[in-house]
């Protein structure tokens, strides 16, 4: 799996969660702020990205998570995707 294969799948994970369009999904975007992401939703997110990369996240503090491109480094990390 490449990078660009690892975000696509990333951006539908979480868009399927939020039921928003992945196009949203960008790395800038905050997860409250933006994409009205709440924490439970966050738990949900990285059920679905643990199944879908087949990978166990560890505990983070969200508030160390603050954007989607710090979540992204942290499973492409997991993953062995280099950007």
């Amino acid at each position: 799996m490449d990078h660009a294969e690892a975000y696509s799948t990333f951006q539908d994970c979480v868009a399927e969660v939020l039921d928003i369009e992945p196009d949203a999904v960008v790395p800038e975007a905050r997860w409250r702020e933006d994409l009205d992401a709440d924490s439970l939703a966050v738990v949900e997110i990285t059920l679905a990205l643990n199944d879908a990369f087949s990978i166990k996240i560890p505990d983070v503090d969200p508030e160390a998570l603050t954007t989607v491109g710090q979540a992204f480094d942290l499973v492409s990390q997991l993953v062995g995707v280099d950007r």
